[in-house]
Formats: structure tokens, C-alpha cells, sequence
């Protein structure tokens, strides 16, 4: 009696459409779905990192943002593997991240070997040193092979910056670079005004680890 009571007033149709819109949105966050707007910012949803290339361009085009929400096995570095897919090569990567796991370092690892990445500077969050310290010390040695930098804050920003030429993309994202099954949104945008505002503020961020400092 109480529901129906919270109900009286109300067109029984309107009721019964807006019963079937909740079913249909619980049934489409099951699937990758797009949404473009007018003012060239778009939507994607995606479950797993493989469904990224069919929802997202193989470039950013200048002036675009691509705006995901997802679930499962994608976090920061899937975007930066995504956008590495589409260039011969990227000049410069920054990356800010909370924390980041040791396979991704690797991965890293090999893209400087092959020459895929330049420069790598990484941002880590001040647990980095102290909670993860395989990859604290793996790092390290990515710094003394391939003069990457690491620079050790209060940090708990995501974002990653990707450059080669004048395609400069930025990716914010809530996710670190760690694989976890938490739903996180994320955007990518061709923006070398926003890359440039980024790059300025890390610039000025120095390292409050000691080992940081002399690598």
C-alpha cells in the first residue's frame, strides 16, 4: 500500500516507461557503448583493456577528448599503450601515478630498449619507496640504463602525459598503474595547451627521496 501510495498522481505509462529505461541501462553497462556530442568530447564504456582499440580512435585528433568509464583489466598504462599503438614513437612520457606494479615496469622496460619511448620520467606517490620496494629498486636501475627519472611526493594525481612532434595527449585518469577490477573513469585529450600546463607543474615538483635525487 505505501508504494503505491508514493506512486498516486503519476501516469501509470510514464511509470511502466521509466521501469523498462532502468532494465535498458543496467543491460547496456554490460557493453562497450558511444555517445558524441557537440562540442568534440566523447564517451566510451569498456570492460576489458582488449575492447579499447574498437572504441577508441588509433589517434587523437587535435582538439578531441575521449572520455571512458570502465571495469576490469584496464588501468593508466592501457592508455599508453593505446596511444603508443597508433605513433612509430613517443619522444616523452610522464607519468603520475600513486603507485605502479612491477610487470608494468617491465613492459616500460621494453619499450626504451626498443626505442618505442625516449624519455620516461615517472611521479610516484611517497609509499613508493617503503610499500613497493621491488619496484622502488627496479626502477632505480631503469634510471641508471635509460636515464629515466623518478621523482618521489606527496603524489596522488594520475596522469600521464604523451608526446612526440606536436601530438601531445594527455591522459587523467582515476586509475593507477596497477590492474585492479575497480570501475575508474578516464579522459584522453589532444590539447597541447593542457599538455604544456601539466608539464610546468611537474616541473616544479622536486623529489623528497634521497636515492631519487642522485639517479
Amino acid at each position: 500500500m505505501m508504494q503505491n501510495a508514493l506512486f498516486e498522481g503519476f501516469d501509470p505509462a510514464e511509470i511502466a516507461r521509466a521501469s523498462r529505461q532502468i532494465v535498458a541501462d543496467k543491460a547496456e553497462t554490460r557493453r562497450a557503448v558511444a555517445q558524441k556530442s557537440a562540442n568534440r568530447h566523447h564517451m566510451r564504456r569498456a570492460n576489458a583493456e582488449s575492447t579499447l582499440a574498437d572504441i577508441l580512435p588509433a589517434k587523437i585528433e587535435p582538439g578531441e577528448s575521449w572520455h571512458v568509464i570502465s571495469r576490469g583489466d584496464i588501468d593508466s598504462l592501457s592508455y599508453v599503450r593505446h596511444v603508443l599503438a597508433g605513433v612509430d614513437h613517443l619522444d616523452h612520457v610522464l607519468m603520475s601515478t600513486w603507485c605502479i606494479a612491477k610487470n608494468d615496469l617491465t613492459e616500460i622496460t621494453a619499450w626504451l630498449d626498443a626505442g618505442r619511448i625516449e624519455q620516461f620520467d615517472l611521479y610516484a606517490g611517497e609509499i613508493f619507496p617503503g610499500s613497493y620496494g621491488d619496484e622502488y629498486e627496479q626502477f632505480l636501475k631503469m634510471c641508471d640504463l635509460y636515464g629515466c627519472r623518478l621523482i618521489v611526493a606527496k603524489n596522488h594525481s594520475k596522469v600521464t602525459l604523451c608526446s612526440v612532434d606536436d601530438y601531445q595527449v594527455v591522459i587523467e585518469s582515476s586509475a593507477n598503474v596497477n590492474t585492479n577490477p575497480r570501475i575508474e573513469q578516464s579522459a584522453l585529450h589532444n590539447n597541447p595547451e593542457l599538455h604544456a600546463f601539466y608539464l610546468e607543474f611537474f616541473a616544479g615538483v622536486k623529489s623528497i627521496d634521497k636515492q631519487s635525487k642522485i639517479h
